[in-house]
């Protein structure tokens, strides 16, 4: 009986160890694929402001003084300024300006006709043809006819990086034109750019931002324009 026993319990161990050797080696295997996947999941390493950014609006601040807040896009004519933070550490930016140029000689009291263009009594300087209007004084490449808008679109790319401990954005843009407004322009050489009135070429200039994102998603850049630096901005993008 004692022989039966032991038997039993001989054989019972080896059938338990040859169960428990199975589970062991499953376990094993998806510990492995779970560290595969790990190694190629890279999501940890990626900024949380990455993605494809557009402007909702951007308010301007004279002198930087917030106290002064200006609807900046009004006030330059902005009709996108759209931003790509791309996961290989490049940005692409795009930047839209549209102007009404009918709208802009009433506005100055002038006298609007489709052909010959804006005529002012009272302002000599706004007797412009249409596109004197747009080329010469708003610096613009592109003319509508049939709505009388003036418009240009600019790309700029660069690089990016940013500091996630003290939240801020830090972009190094490639070579642009910036006219005489203070905005970049769609002119893509030096000497072009140095044909306007007080066109500057840059090189290439680095801005930095502090950045925000609210419980939506939302994110506010906070820093200079492309002009001097006493002109301040902030930004107020979602992502697509």
């Amino acid at each position: 009986m004692k022989l039966l026993a032991t038997l039993y319990k001989n054989i019972f161990s080896n059938a338990y160890f040859a169960l428990i050797i199975p589970v062991l080696f499953i376990i094993s295997c998806e510990e492995q694929v779970d560290d595969l996947w790990d190694a190629n999941d890279d999501t940890g390493s990626v900024s949380p402001v990455v993605g494809d950014w557009y402007a909702d609006s951007i308010h301007g601040f004279d002198e930087c003084n917030k106290d002064s807040v200006g609807d900046l896009m009004l006030l330059k004519n902005l009709s996108n300024y759209n931003l790509w933070l791309l996961t290989d550490g490049s940005f692409q930016l795009a930047v839209g300006h549209n102007v009404n140029i009918k709208d802009d000689c009433d506005y100055w009291e002038g006298t609007w006709d489709n052909s010959t263009g804006c005529s002012s009594s009272y302002y000599d300087y706004y007797n412009y043809s249409p596109l004197q209007y747009c080329n010469d004084y708003y610096e613009l490449n592109q003319y509508n006819v049939s709505t009388t808008d003036c418009s240009q679109d600019i790309n700029i790319e660069g690089t990016w990086v940013a500091d996630e401990t003290a939240s801020t954005i830090t972009l190094t843009m490639g070579a642009f034109c910036e006219n005489s407004f203070g905005d970049p322009s769609y002119l893509a050489d030096a000497e072009s750019c140095g044909n306007l009135e007080n066109g500057t070429w840059n090189t290439g200039i680095t801005r930095t931002y502090d950045y925000s994102i609210d419980a939506s998603g939302a994110i506010t850049l906070d820093g200079k324009w492309f002009d001097g630096a006493a002109s301040c901005v902030k930004f107020y993008m979602s992502v697509e």
